[in-house]
C-alpha cells in the first residue's frame, strides 16, 4: 500500500515528457507511482483542477543567516510558500566560511533543501585578504586555493564570484580558482564585474575563463547586469561565443525589472550614476529614510552611516528582462537576499510571479517549458538530485491551483507570501497546505 496518492491532477513532469491528468503515489518519501488508476494509499488528496509538479529548484539564492549556531529562517520559509523544495545558495562570492558548521545547524531545523556554492569573497577573507580593491599575492592565492579544495570535497558544488563585489580579482585569480573547480567538476557561477554599458567587457572576462579552464559557466542574475538596453547583443553573443568555442554557459534571471544590493557596495562606487541615471529611482528598504532616495545628499548620509542597509533599484527594462527568462539558456533564480526581514519581492514572489505572469497569463512559454525552467534544468546544471517525478525519485513536490495562483509580495510589502499554492512536499512529507507552514525541519544539505 502507498503511503500517499495524490489524484485527477494535471502532472507536469518536464524532464519525463509528462503533461498528463494522472495520479502520484509515493512511498517511503518516493515516487512509487505515476499512473491512471486509484491505488490503495493510507493518504488520498484529491488535486482536481490543480497542477501537480516537481518542487521548484531556485538557482541562485542567499542562505539565511546563521546566529549562535542557529539558522535565523526567512529566505527559506519564504521560498517554501512558494513551492520551492531546493535552494542554491552561497552566490555572488558570499558564502558561510565554515561550511560544515552551516550544514549541521541547517539540518536542524530548516524549511527547504539547499545545495551550497563556495564564495569566493568568503574565501578570500579566510586567506587573509581583506583588500576588496587589491589584487591577491602568491601565497594568500595559495591558500585560497586550498581552502577552496577542502571546502569542494566538503561538498560545495562549485564557486560562486562576485567580481562587481570584489573588483581586485584579476582574470588569473579567476582562472586559478576555477581549475580546482574543473577538477571536481564543479560550477562556477558569477555575478560579473560590470553592468549596462560596462557588461560586455564583463561577460567577455567572464568567458575567457572558461576558456582557459574549460569549467562550466553560471552567469548570475543576467537581468540585473543587461537590462539596461544591452540584453540582446549580449546573448546573442553569449549564443555565438559558446557555438563557436564550445563554452558550457548558463544563465539565471528572476522575473523584476528592478536589483537589489547593499547601498555600501561598489556598486555604488563613484560613477554609478553614469549607469542608472537618476538616484530617485534607487529606494532604501529599512531605517529612518525608508522609500526613494530623494537626492545624493540623502544617498550619501546612508551609505557612509548604514553601508548595510539594503537598496532596490527602479532601473531595468521590462521587455529585456523578459527576453532573457525567455532565453533558452535561462533558468530561475529568485536572488532572493534580505535584511531584518526587509528587501525586494523576489525572494517571497519570484517562482509564483514566472509562474503566473509568465506561463499561465501571457503564454510566453508552454507550461512544460515554464516548469522545466524551474525545475530540472536547474537541478541537473548544479549536480543535485532533485526536479523530476521520476520513479524512486525523492518525492518533493509543488501543487497549485492555477485558477488562483498569484504572487502578492509587493515592493511596499515584500513579505507577503503568494496565494494558490495548495501542498508542497518533502521527501514525501508535507510541508506546506494551503499556504500553511505544516513542517519547517525537512530541509537537508546535498
Amino acid at each position: 500500500m502507498l503511503d500517499l496518492i495524490l489524484i485527477n491532477g494535471l502532472v507536469a513532469d518536464p524532464a519525463n515528457k509528462i503533461e498528463s491528468r494522472l495520479n502520484v503515489g509515493i512511498k517511503n518519501g518516493r515516487i512509487a507511482r505515476i499512473t491512471s488508476e486509484v491505488l490503495p494509499a493510507k493518504q488520498v488528496i484529491d488535486c482536481t483542477g490543480l497542477i501537480i509538479c516537481p518542487g521548484f529548484v531556485d538557482a541562485h539564492s542567499h542562505e539565511d543567516d546563521m546566529q549562535g549556531g542557529v539558522i535565523q529562517t526567512d529566505i527559506t520559509l519564504r521560498a517554501l510558500k512558494q513551492g520551492v523544495t531546493t535552494l542554491v545558495t552561497g552566490n555572488c562570492g558570499d558564502a558561510p566560511a565554515d561550511l560544515a558548521a552551516y550544514k549541521a545547524a541547517y539540518e536542524k531545523e530548516a524549511p527547504v533543501n539547499m545545495a551550497l556554492l563556495a564564495g569566493h569573497t568568503t574565501i578570500r577573507r579566510l586567506a587573509g585578504m581583506e583588500d576588496k580593491y587589491a589584487p591577491v599575492t602568491p601565497d594568500i592565492l595559495a591558500k585560497m586555493l586550498e581552502i577552496l579544495e577542502a571546502q569542494l570535497t566538503e561538498g560545495a558544488k562549485g564557486l560562486s564570484m562576485g567580481v562587481r563585489y570584489e573588483p581586485g580579482i584579476t582574470l588569473d585569480e579567476m582562472c586559478a580558482m576555477a581549475e580546482v573547480v574543473k577538477r571536481y567538476n564543479g560550477i562556477v557561477a558569477a555575478h560579473v564585474r560590470g553592468d549596462a554599458f560596462e557588461v560586455y567587457d564583463a561577460m567577455e572576462e567572464f568567458l575567457e575563463m572558461g576558456r582557459r579552464t574549460g569549467v562550466k559557466l553560471q552567469i548570475s542574475h543576467i537581468g540585473s547586469m543587461a537590462a539596461f538596453g544591452q540584453m540582446a547583443d549580449v546573448l546573442a553573443y553569449i549564443d555565438r561565443r559558446a557555438a563557436e568555442e564550445k563554452l558550457d554557459v548558463m544563465i539565471d534571471c528572476y522575473p523584476y525589472n528592478a536589483f537589489c544590493t547593499g547601498i555600501g557596495t561598489t556598486t555604488y562606487d563613484d560613477g554609478f550614476l553614469d549607469r542608472y541615471h537618476d538616484v530617485t529611482k534607487i529606494e532604501i528598504t529599512d531605517g529612518e529614510f525608508k522609500g526613494f532616495i530623494p537626492n545624493m545628499e540623502v544617498f550619501y548620509k546612508i551609505r557612509r552611516e548604514h553601508p548595510e542597509y539594503l537598496t532596490v533599484a527602479h532601473v531595468m527594462n521590462e521587455e529585456e528582462v523578459v527576453m532573457a527568462l525567455t532565453h533558452p539558456r535561462t533558468i530561475l533564480g529568485s536572488d532572493g537576499i534580505l535584511l531584518n526581514g526587509a528587501g525586494h519581492p523576489r525572494a517571497a514572489g519570484a517562482f509564483a510571479r514566472f509562474i503566473k505572469k509568465y506561463v499561465l497569463d501571457e503564454h510566453r512559454f508552454s507550461l512544460t517549458e515554464g516548469i522545466a525552467k524551474c525545475t530540472h534544468r536547474a537541478a541537473e546544471r548544479f549536480g543535485i538530485d532533485r526536479g523530476t517525478l521520476s520513479i524512486g525519485a525523492a518525492a518533493d513536490i509543488a501543487v497549485f491551483d492555477p485558477a488562483t495562483l498569484q504572487d502578492k509580495a509587493t515592493f511596499a510589502e515584500p513579505h507577503l507570501p503568494p496565494v494558490g499554492v495548495k501542498h508542497v512536499f518533502i521527501g514525501g512529507v508535507e510541508a506546506l497546505r494551503d499556504g500553511e507552514v505544516l513542517k519547517k525541519d525537512l530541509g537537508k544539505v546535498f
